[in-house]
C-alpha cells in the first residue's frame, strides 16, 4: 500500500495490483462496493487504466500485527485489545449475517486488521473474499489464505463456510492474549520446530494446571495489567472458535455477544484500577 491525496485533500491508501491479479481486484471491488460498515475499511475509488488501483480510506495507525509485535508502537492495554477484538468481530458479523449475498473473508489475520488513531479496528483486504448463498452452506474451493489461520477442513478438503473466518478470528484472539504470531518459531528462527499458536494454547488448556500454562503464554507487555477472569474468558472463546469440528464453532454473532460482555468486564476493571493501568501503560 502507498499513501496518496484525494481531490478533496484528504489522505488515502492506494493499493496497486498486478494486471494478472484481475480476479482478486474484481473480488475486492465487488465486495467493497456492496458492504458499508464502521468496522470495514471503506473503498473510496478505483482505477483500471494501465494498472489496477484500489483507493481506500486512510487508516493511519498501522495494523494489529505491528501493534502486537512491532517496536514503533506503545504496547496495547488489555482494554484496547478487547475493543479491537470487538470491533473486528462486528465487521465480520456484518458480512456473515447482514449482507445479501453472505461473504466469507478467507484471510482474517492480525495484519488485515487496521487500527485508527483512536485505537479502533477495521477489517481490510477483501481480495480473497468468497460469496455464498444465504444460509452459509459449505462450499469447496482451492485453498488460499495464510498458514496458521486456516482450519483443518479447509486445508485438507478445501471446504469453506463462514466457520473458516471464525477459526481465523480465534487465532487472532490468541494473538491478542499472547502477543505471539500465529506460527511460533524457535528462538533461532529456524522453520523446524515451529508450532501453531492454536496448538500451544490447547496444550496449556489440557495441562494438569491450565492456569499455570496460560500464564506462560500471556503477553509480557501486559505486565500485571489485566483482569485474570477476562483473560480466561477470551481464551475459552478463542478455543471455541478454533474447534476442529466447524459445527462446534460459534457464529460471529455469538462471538460479538461474548466480547461485549468481556468489554464491559475489562472497562469496569480499568475503572477500579486506574493507578495500575496508568503505571503499566506509562501514562
Amino acid at each position: 500500500l502507498a499513501a496518496g491525496i484525494t481531490v478533496d485533500k484528504s489522505k488515502a491508501a492506494i493499493k496497486k495490483m498486478d494486471m494478472q491479479a484481475t480476479q482478486e481486484f474484481l473480488a475486492e471491488l465487488k465486495v467493497l462496493t456492496h458492504v458499508h460498515h464502521l468496522n470495514l475499511v471503506r473503498l473510496i475509488g478505483y482505477c483500471t487504466e494501465s494498472s489496477l488501483f484500489l483507493v481506500y480510506e486512510f487508516v493511519e495507525n498501522g495494523n494489529l500485527s505491528q501493534h502486537l509485535r512491532g517496536t514503533d508502537y506503545e504496547p496495547l492495554s488489555w482494554a484496547e485489545r478487547v475493543r479491537i477484538a470487538l470491533d473486528s468481530a462486528r465487521g465480520l458479523e456484518y458480512i456473515h449475517e447482514h449482507t445479501v449475498p453472505v461473504y466469507i473473508h478467507r484471510d482474517i489475520k492480525s495484519a488485515n486488521i487496521l487500527i485508527d488513531k483512536n485505537t479502533r479496528a477495521k477489517v481490510a483486504d477483501f481480495g480473497l473474499t468468497k460469496l455464498t448463498e444465504v444460509g452459509g452452506a459449505s462450499l469447496q474451493t482451492r485453498v488460499v489464505g495464510t498458514f496458521g489461520y486456516m482450519p483443518p477442513e479447509y486445508v485438507r478438503y478445501g471446504d469453506i463456510s463462514r466457520k473458516v473466518d471464525v477459526y481465523a478470528f480465534g487465532v487472532v484472539l490468541y494473538e491478542l492474549i499472547s502477543g505471539k504470531d500465529a506460527i511460533v518459531r524457535p528462538t533461532d528462527g529456524s522453520a523446524s520446530g515451529s508450532r501453531g499458536l492454536v496448538y500451544l494454547f490447547e496444550e496449556a488448556l489440557t495441562a494438569l494446571d491450565p492456569k499455570e500454562g496460560l500464564q506462560k503464554l500471556i503477553d509480557p507487555k501486559l505486565g500485571d495489567d489485566y483482569p485474570v477472569d477476562a483473560i480466561l474468558m477470551m481464551t475459552h472463546l478463542a478455543n471455541a472458535c478454533t474447534e476442529e469440528d466447524p459445527k462446534l464453532r460459534p457464529t460471529m454473532r455469538s462471538v460479538v455477544v461474548a466480547l461485549m460482555t468481556l468489554s464491559s468486564m475489562s472497562e469496569f476493571w480499568d475503572m477500579k484500577n486506574p493507578g495500575l493501568v496508568n503505571l503499566m501503560s506509562g501514562r
